[in-house]
């Protein structure tokens, strides 16, 4: 077995002995929020899950449904586009939803898609990949799990922030990755993109902080006043993304998935932030269970400064080029 995956089954061992002990706690948590959300009901609002044919994304574009809000999801997979909106018709029949096909990897793909948002509620990222391949460059120069993890999410919110600005009912932004769980990539002003310096780790640590600080950068915007934005830790939940792994590592998982949540669990969860009346602007750490989490120590002004100045450069470079 190779290195890379040794250090994966450790850390996997001793998840599984974190989630023995957060479970219990997880379920007696769940009938808090189930209750707090039961009433939740926006008819005619509308919101954009990206990633929403499968996994947690689908979890929440099915919850947002149960609340009344048009649901349009954004994927690849069109048979299981189809087959969310059927499910969302039959959750609450008189709702409008629709599928979206954009592969999200690629941040050329998004410009252009406010044409079709004139005003939006709720937006939702969810887009991602699990994966032990190394630095994998798409067409665009980007390595794809960053891509998927932080700069095409904020593609999507800096082209659908007037659509969001427009809202009249507490528009909301959530980035599902890694909310107050991960560490600082320390080396973000030498190499951003994670070109000299680059592991399973730095890529993880890279996309979750720069979710922090570009998300904290945007609610800062005085134009985005009247919109709160969110970055998420789901913790483990139960969905299909271990079938990508190598065989030998999907075995070690798949007990552990015994003490993992189901994803409409975490969409109830997360629905703290997407469903309550506050928060109504700012930027907001949350946790697995939908409550307070904490940025990292070099989440600074500087820090916020330069990530905000290297993403909008770097989309703009991309989207410019024929």
């Amino acid at each position: 077995m190779k290195r890379s995956h040794q250090i994966f089954v450790v850390s996997t061992l001793v998840l599984g002995l974190s989630l023995v002990l957060t479970s219990f706690q997880s379920s007696m948590k769940l009938d808090v929020v189930k209750a707090r959300n039961a009433g939740a009901a926006f008819p005619g609002l509308k919101a954009l899950v990206v990633g929403g044919t499968s996994g947690i994304g689908e979890a929440i574009a099915l919850r947002l449904a149960r609340a009344q809000f048009d649901v349009v999801i954004v994927g690849r997979n069109a048979a299981r586009g189809e087959a969310v909106v059927a499910a969302m018709q039959a959750s609450h029949p008189s709702g409008k939803y629709s599928f979206l096909p954009l592969d999200a990897q690629y941040v050329k793909n998004v410009k252009g898609l406010a044409a079709q948002f004139p005003q939006l509620d709720r937006l939702v990222l969810t887009q991602g990949i699990l994966t032990l391949q190394g630095r994998t460059e798409t067409s665009e120069g980007l390595d794809q799990k960053l891509s998927l993890h932080y700069y095409s999410r904020m593609a999507f919110i800096a082209e659908l922030l007037p659509a969001l600005r427009t809202s009249p009912h507490s528009p909301r932004v959530l980035s599902v990755l890694s909310g107050g769980t991960h560490s600082p990539y320390t080396e973000f002003q030498n190499d951003p993109e994670l070109k000299d310096n680059y592991s399973l780790k730095n890529a993880a640590d890279a996309a979750g902080f720069y979710n922090d600080l570009m998300l904290d950068a945007f609610a800062e915007d005085e134009a985005n006043k009247n919109i709160a934005f969110g970055h998420a830790a789901p913790g483990f939940v139960s969905t299909s993304s271990f079938t990508d792994l190598p065989w030998a590592l999907s075995v070690v998982l798949r007990p552990l998935k015994l003490f993992a949540k189901p994803a409409a669990d975490c969409a109830e969860f997360l629905g703290n932030f997407l469903l309550q009346p506050a928060p109504t602007s700012g930027f907001h750490a949350i946790s697995q269970h939908g409550d307070v989490s904490k940025t990292t120590d070099l989440h600074t002004p500087e820090a916020k400064a330069f990530i905000k100045v290297h993403t909008l450069t770097l989309l703009k470079q991309i989207q410019s080029e024929p």
